[in-house]
């Protein structure tokens, strides 16, 4: 140890100085050594570069999803262009699939209805039965065959928007039956009813509305097959 006084090495434990006969009331502690630091310098924080403009961190670039059809991270997507379209104008597409399907299926469930409760022909619908008995079943069942031609209108616009492959094929398939069951509705109606449905207003309306209906199948057949090649997923 040394003297706190006169900095003379003495021995430990002792109580005076030998050298300056200072009393010394505690144990001395050992002078730091030269150049020593009394703390204990931070190592200088490494800076990161700073990045460049547009850029992050871990950013890995990634390919951007098709236009149209299946994205890779799940689901589809339509194109929104005329010119994703590969070129094809898509204006009767898009009534399809944004009003005419939408008003098919609303107008199918409503007729539906309407002829499950006998109410069709609104105020003379009671006479009508009263003299024509077996119509009463014919729309009864017409009646439900139009609710479930609303319900697949919806079905086939989820595949027309998604641009399924076999979405043509389900619509060419939506457009017969209903042409079918309007074919049938009015020959049974006829032979039920006779010349009283052939005087009213009702058959001229049936006759023109499956003609329109044989048109649309073919009209459709021809529109989508020019587009086949969007149809993939």
């Amino acid at each position: 140890m040394f003297c706190k006084y006169c900095g003379r090495q003495i021995a430990d434990g002792s109580l005076f100085c030998p050298g300056c006969g200072n009393q010394l009331n505690s144990a001395q502690e050992t002078p730091p050594q030269a150049g020593a630091s009394s703390y204990q310098q931070t190592p200088p924080t490494q800076q990161t570069p700073p990045s460049q403009p547009g850029s992050y961190p871990n950013y890995t670039p990634t390919t951007p999803p098709p236009v149209g059809g299946y994205r890779p991270n799940g689901g589809y997507q339509s194109p929104s262009s005329v010119s994703a379209f590969n070129g094809y104008p898509m204006k009767w597409y898009k009534f399809l699939i944004y009003f005419s399907l939408f008003a098919s299926c609303v107008g199918g469930v409503i007729s539906g209805i309407l002829l499950i409760a006998g109410k069709a022909y609104g105020e003379e619908s009671e006479l009508i039965y009263l003299f024509f008995g077996e119509l009463r079943i014919v729309d009864l069942l017409s009646g439900i065959v139009m609710i479930a031609l609303g319900v697949m209108a919806i079905f086939v616009r989820q595949k027309l928007v998604q641009f399924r492959k076999d979405a043509p094929s389900y619509l060419l398939i939506f457009l017969s039956i209903s042409t079918a069951h309007s074919a049938a509705r009015l020959i049974l109606t006829a032979a039920l009813a006779g010349d009283i449905f052939f005087s009213s207003s009702l058959a001229g309306s049936y006759v023109l509305g499956l003609v329109l209906s044989v048109l649309m199948i073919a009209l459709n057949n021809v529109y989508f097959k020019k587009r086949a090649s969007l149809f993939v997923n």
